[in-house]
């Protein structure tokens, strides 16, 4: 018995080991974004909605880093029940990151023909969906968000847009194929100079010492842009990370320009980020944005900010709007239509394959004179054909599609969550816990339980058997 109980017990203590992480077991939770109705940016608008057909489509779109992805089509019978033509300015918000934002993947048609649209750049979303905090509501402020449809410039609190600033422009070249550290300290007053750095890639300060250093094996071209009361530049170059090892191995030369922040800063974006061609978006959208990161962080860094505080903006999740003018002639009909591809949330915490969830906001469906019949499909994928999970009721069809009908509008959000099974099922969340601690280690472990587990469930059936026969 002390031999079965022992077995027993290093079963137990494998399931109750406690959390751990393998490098190679990729993420168990991966952010998705909800996606919403379009909206009218006049609040009292007499349009109403007559039906709307509402289709996910997830047969051929494959994954998206480690969640899948598919095409959202949303497609309105509106009606101008009025007897005058009516210009309406309507406005679709989505979320997404500029390195892959692209119109390639967006179609909003009226009447059957394409319209032309353009793209405001809104503000950064909230971690919806923290890992950490179960059953976290999603949820836009649409009144922020048409708030920030404007062309009107951003308007700094550290500079103007036509402030002219002095740019330094500093022309580093190694000798005898020296590889140097050259550093640049120089002093300054954050309260009456800001500095811009591009092309350093180590910055120390103590008050207001600065001392920034870039790595060169080859001739380089940094830049320091000073608005406010100039500086003066001490340049050194080292041969070791630390900056104690002095070397003249090396040249350099200093020119001095006066250059506007706009032009300058748009100079930067246009040589530096990775905005796609393909965006479309106006130079009016990237000034403000690029322009409201870096005064944010002068502000927040007393003074100071370097072009890696930009180029981060590229990889943020923000909200897109797209803003686009359908014509009603009077007391008539429209199909107007919205289509995007859209990612879901993976998550794997709980259970051993991933569920896929997709959120949709609806209320902003209740900004038309009358919403009714909504119509929703869900084509699934291969590797998650089964609803496990949703906010209304769907009905399963021959060819695997899930589909749902609604004369109004449904109390809560839409919200589904796609498996490969039909259940989650006790096993599956058991593999999943095995996962959550083990990584992709965890069929090992579960042979290795099995193997323990074996001998005791024999002599046990043994022991019955004998019981029997006595």
């Amino acid at each position: 018995m002390k031999k079965i109980a022992g077995k027993i017990s290093f079963a137990f203590l494998l399931l109750c080991l406690p959390y751990m992480v393998f490098g190679n077991s990729g993420p168990v939770y991966w952010q998705g974004y909800p996606s919403a109705e379009i909206l009218s940016i006049e609040g009292d608008t007499p349009i109403a909605v007559k039906k709307e057909n509402l289709i996910f489509d997830f047969s051929g779109q494959g994954n998206n880093n480690y969640t899948i992805s598919g095409k959202v089509t949303a497609a309105y019978d509106m009606v101008n029940p009025t007897n005058e033509a009516k210009s309406v300015q309507m406005a679709f918000p989505l979320v997404g990151s500029f390195k892959d934002f692209s119109r390639n993947d967006i179609v909003i048609t009226a009447g059957g023909s394409v319209l032309p649209y353009d793209i405001y750049i809104g503000d950064v979303v909230d971690s919806h969906g923290d890992p950490r905090v179960k059953e976290k509501e999603a949820s836009f402020d649409f009144a922020g968000i048409v708030s920030t449809i404007t062309n009107e410039l951003y308007n700094g609190s550290n500079f103007a847009n036509d402030e002219k600033g002095k740019l330094y422009t500093i022309e580093v070249a190694p000798e005898a194929n020296q590889r140097i550290n050259i550093a640049i300290d120089f002093n300054f007053d954050f309260r009456k100079t800001k500095v811009f750095t591009n092309g350093f890639n180590s910055y120390e300060g103590d008050g207001e010492k600065i001392r920034i250093a870039s790595w060169c094996d080859k001739s380089e071209v940094l830049e320091i842009f000073v608005l406010g009361e100039e500086i003066n530049l001490e340049i050194n170059a080292f041969t070791d990370g630390e900056l104690s090892k002095k070397t003249d191995l090396y040249s350099y030369q200093v020119s001095e320009q006066e250059a506007e922040v706009k032009s300058y800063l748009m100079k930067f974006v246009k040589n530096n980020t990775r905005v796609n061609n393909d965006s479309g978006i106006s130079e009016t959208q990237l000034y403000n944005l690029y322009a409201g990161a870096l005064d944010r962080y002068l502000t927040r860094n007393m003074g100071y900010s370097s072009e890696h505080d930009l180029m981060a903006q590229e990889y943020y999740e923000r909200i897109f709007t797209l803003v686009y003018t359908v014509e009603f002639p009077p007391d008539s009909e429209k199909g107007v239509s919205v289509s995007y591809k859209a990612s879901g949330t993976m998550d794997k915490r709980e259970t051993a394959k991933p569920l896929y969830t997709f959120d949709y906001i609806l209320n902003p469906a209740e900004n038309w004179s009358d919403f009714k019949n909504l119509n929703v499909q869900i084509i699934p994928p291969k590797e998650a054909p089964y609803i496990v999970k949703s906010s209304i009721e769907f009905k399963k069809g021959e060819n695997g599609s899930y589909t749902a009908a609604m004369e109004d509008l449904p109390e809560r959000d839409l919200s589904f969550t796609l498996y490969e099974n039909k259940k989650i099922t006790l096993l599956d969340k058991v593999a999943g816990s095995l996962h959550k601690r083990f990584g992709y280690l965890y069929p090992l472990v579960i042979g290795i339980i099995a193997l323990v587990a074996a001998p005791i469930i024999i002599t046990v059936a043994i022991k019955l058997l004998r019981r029997r026969n006595i």
